[in-house]
Formats: structure tokens, C-alpha cells, sequence
């Protein structure tokens, strides 16, 4: 079995000391379309999709990882990424979900891998690209005001690009959840648009980290994303 961080190349030496990154993503086509973007010469990023969420994505990490004995590789760095996913949850699985998503980021901890986890979902580490969000308006706590305004602001951008003219044509109800998640449609309407606000993003993302108090559970940080440690760490290490 191939290891999934072989890379194919002449020069065994420089390959082996690059710093690789293996992120076990939750969905199939925005995180890894997303976290592939930021691989360069210094680093190699391989991302595992459909990991499943929160305690499913952590175990499979687990499995993983002692199977192809990835904890035992040098320069190796390991991430987990995922969503609280309170959409569609009656009450008593809201609490049961609560649990989970707290005990599936000690558990990674405590197995020495990080987690980039947001809450709600991976949709408001875009949408922090293009605007600041209020942490005290309790809609933000939900992925469907993050669908919500990521359609207003990609139906009423003033220079589209053909991608995105093409996508409104096709889909005259066009809907961000419905239409850029789409693998070819992520890729060349929302990459093109978010990756020069990357800087913007981070920002906002650390002003509502630092909102929070310490002790504060991390299902009681809503909305939070915590996506912007892995981004800072790849942009170090990939000097991009």
C-alpha cells in the first residue's frame, strides 16, 4: 500500500524532508479543494475527504493513522477537520451532539493531532473571507444564516466572473449550498474570490476566537471557527 503522503520524484532527499500534512476533512469537495490550494514547494498537503464529523472523523483519524503508522513518521503534521453540525437535531441529540463535539477535540488532543473544527459549519470560515459576522445575533449559530448571506453577496457581485455568470444563468434561483458546492463550481466562482481575503479572514476568525472566555465549553462557541490555526500553520510552513 502506497503511503498517502508519497510524493513521486527523483530527488528521494528533498521529499523526505518536506513537511507534509495530512488533513482528514469532513466533506468531499470544499475542504479539500480548499486545504489542497495552499500546498507549495515547501510543503505537501493530502487531504482525506468524507471523514464523516466531529467523533466519526476523529476515530477514523485514529484508525488511519495506526494502520499506515503515520504517528510514527517524522515532519508529519496531522489534522482533523470538522463540524458541530446542529442542523436538523432535536432537542436531546442537540445535548448528546454537544458532548460529542466536545469529547471528539480532547480525544484528538489527547492522541497529539489538532483539530480544525468550526461551529456550525465550514461555511462560516468563507464567509469570514468577504464580511465581519455578529457573534451576538443568534442566527449566526446556524449554517443556514452562512448559506444565507454568502447567496446575497455571490448573486450581487458587481465583476463576476464567468463561472459564476454561467451558474446564475443555469440556476435563476441561484443558491450558494445548492450551486458552489459543487466541486467545478468551488473551484473556479468561490476560490477565486476568497483566496486574496485569506488575511482578512484570519483576523476576524481570531477576534471571535478571543470573544470567548477560556473555560468556555466548545459547543457553547457559536458561532466560532478554529480553521484559521491550520491556515496560519500551512502558511508558515508553505511560505506562501
Amino acid at each position: 500500500m502506497n503511503k498517502p503522503w508519497d510524493i513521486k520524484s527523483d530527488d528521494i532527499r528533498k521529499v523526505d524532508s518536506l513537511p507534509t500534512f495530512i488533513i482528514f476533512c469532513e466533506d468531499k469537495v470544499s475542504e479539500p479543494i480548499y486545504f489542497k490550494h495552499f500546498e507549495t514547494e515547501k510543503i505537501k498537503v493530502n487531504t482525506i475527504a468524507a471523514q464523516k464529523s466531529k467523533i466519526k472523523n476523529v476515530i477514523k483519524t485514529i484508525c488511519y493513522c495506526k494502520e499506515n503508522n503515520i504517528f510514527e513518521e517524522e515532519n508529519i503534521h496531522i489534522w482533523c477537520v470538522f463540524d458541530r453540525d446542529i442542523e436538523n437535531e432535536s432537542e436531546g441529540n442537540i445535548r448528546e451532539g454537544n458532548v460529542e463535539f466536545d469529547e471528539s477535540i480532547k480525544i484528538a488532543k489527547n492522541n497529539n493531532f489538532k483539530t480544525a473544527w468550526s461551529n456550525d459549519s465550514f461555511e462560516l470560515w468563507i464567509l469570514l473571507h468577504l464580511e465581519d459576522i455578529d457573534i451576538t445575533d443568534d442566527a449566526y449559530k446556524n449554517r443556514k444564516k452562512y448559506y444565507e448571506r454568502l447567496t446575497q453577496i455571490f448573486k450581487s457581485l458587481p465583476n463576476p466572473n464567468e463561472s459564476l455568470i454561467k451558474a446564475k444563468q443555469k440556476h435563476p434561483n441561484f443558491n450558494y449550498k445548492e450551486v458552489c458546492k459543487k466541486k467545478n463550481n468551488f473551484k473556479d466562482i468561490v476560490m477565486p474570490l476568497i483566496v486574496s481575503k485569506t488575511s482578512d479572514a484570519i483576523k476576524r476568525a481570531k477576534v471571535i476566537e478571543n470573544k470567548y472566555l477560556h473555560n468556555t465549553p466548545n459547543n457553547e462557541k457559536a458561532p466560532c471557527t478554529m480553521v484559521h490555526h491550520l491556515v496560519v500553520e500551512l502558511l508558515k510552513l508553505g511560505e506562501k
